[in-house]
C-alpha cells in the first residue's frame, strides 16, 4: 500500500509539473503573437490578424494607452497605436528596438456646399467656428478671414461609430475644449453628405470625402505659430506625409525580437485587403506604393 501511495503522490507531482510547463509554454506563445492597440481598428483588423497567423495570434484592441502600456511591460509583441503630434514613441520592455510600419491615418475632412466661394480654411478659423469660446466665436461666414459671404454657418460633426473624427478634432483644434452647444454632433455619413449637398451654409467635419463627391472639400492650413500657412488638400499623399494638418498617424510597432514570428501578420496588415477594411471604417490607408515597398522589404530585414 505504501508503494501505491508513493506512486500516486509521484504521479500527482508529475501532472502538476506537466501542467505548469504547458501553461508557461502557452503563455510564451501568446506573448509572442499578441497584438494590442487602438479600439478603432478592432472591427477592421481582428479577424484578419487571426486568419493570417493561422489562429496563433490573439488581438486585444482596448485602446492606444493600454496598448502602449502592455508593450512597455512586455505583455505584448506588437501594438497598433495612434501617435499624436509631439508624443514620444512607445517603448518596449528591456529597451528592445521597435520596428515601425505606418499603416493608415485618421483624418478630418472639411466639407461645404458647392456654392460657397471659400476654398481653404486654417485651424484658428475652425476653432472659432466650433469652439465653445465667446472670445473666438465665428457664427457668420463673413467672420471667417477672406470670406465676404453673409450667412450664418451651420456647423456639424460626422463621427460615425468606430471613427475618430470628433476626438481628433477636439484634441488638435479645440485643445481638449468643448464644442459650441449649437454644433450638431454625431451626424451620420448620409446626413453629412446630404447637408453639404443641399445647405449653402453647411460646414461639416467628416472622416472621408462625402459619398459621391457631393459638396466641396476645403484645403486646410495649419497656420499656428511656427507651422506652415500653406493650405493642402486631403489627398492620400498629403495625409500620409503630414502636409494636411488634420490627420493622426496609425502606426504598427513590432518588437524586433518578434519580427520573424509575426512577419505573416505584418504582411497582411500592409495588404490591400487590410487597407480596404480600414478605409471602410473611415480611416485613410497608407498609399499602396508605400505599403508595397514596406512589404517588399520584409524579407530583406
Amino acid at each position: 500500500m505504501a508503494r501505491i501511495g508513493s506512486w500516486a503522490r509521484s504521479s500527482v507531482r508529475m501532472i502538476s509539473v506537466f501542467r505548469a510547463v504547458l501553461f508557461l509554454t502557452t503563455a510564451g506563445t501568446v506573448l509572442a503573437t499578441d497584438f494590442v492597440g487602438s479600439d478603432v481598428v478592432s472591427r477592421a483588423l481582428t479577424e484578419g490578424i487571426n486568419e493570417s497567423s493561422h489562429k496563433a495570434a490573439a488581438a486585444d484592441f482596448a485602446g492606444s494607452l493600454p496598448g502602449a502600456k502592455a508593450l512597455a511591460e512586455g505583455k505584448a509583441s506588437a501594438a497598433i497605436l495612434f501617435q499624436r503630434p509631439g508624443e514620444p514613441a512607445p517603448k518596449a520592455s528591456g529597451n528592445l528596438k521597435l520596428l515601425e510600419f505606418p499603416i493608415a491615418n485618421a483624418a478630418v475632412i472639411v466639407g461645404v456646399h458647392r456654392s460657397n466661394p471659400i476654398d481653404h480654411i486654417d485651424l484658428a478659423s475652425l476653432n472659432g467656428v466650433f469652439a465653445n469660446d465667446p472670445r473666438l466665436r465665428m457664427i457668420n461666414w463673413n467672420d471667417v478671414p477672406g470670406v465676404t459671404r453673409s450667412e450664418l454657418i451651420t456647423p456639424g460633426v460626422c463621427s460615425p461609430e468606430n471613427s475618430f473624427v470628433r476626438e481628433l478634432f477636439q484634441g488638435m483644434v479645440l485643445n481638449g475644449g468643448s464644442f459650441r452647444p449649437d454644433v450638431r454632433l454625431n451626424i451620420s455619413v448620409e446626413l453629412a453628405a446630404d447637408l453639404v449637398a443641399s445647405r449653402s451654409s453647411a460646414l461639416q467635419l467628416m472622416p472621408q470625402t462625402p459619398l459621391g463627391s457631393v459638396g466641396r472639400v476645403l484645403q486646410v492650413a495649419d497656420g499656428r505659430p511656427g507651422s506652415s500657412t500653406t493650405a493642402y488638400s486631403p489627398d492620400e499623399m498629403n495625409i500620409y506625409n503630414g502636409d494636411y494638418p488634420l490627420r493622426l498617424p496609425l502606426i504598427l510597432f513590432v518588437r524586433q525580437d518578434k519580427f520573424e514570428e509575426l512577419k505573416p501578420v505584418i504582411r497582411w496588415l500592409l495588404s490591400d485587403v487590410a487597407a480596404s477594411r480600414l478605409e471602410k471604417d473611415g480611416l485613410h490607408p497608407t498609399p499602396k506604393p508605400i505599403r508595397d515597398r514596406f512589404a517588399q522589404r520584409l524579407d530583406t530585414r
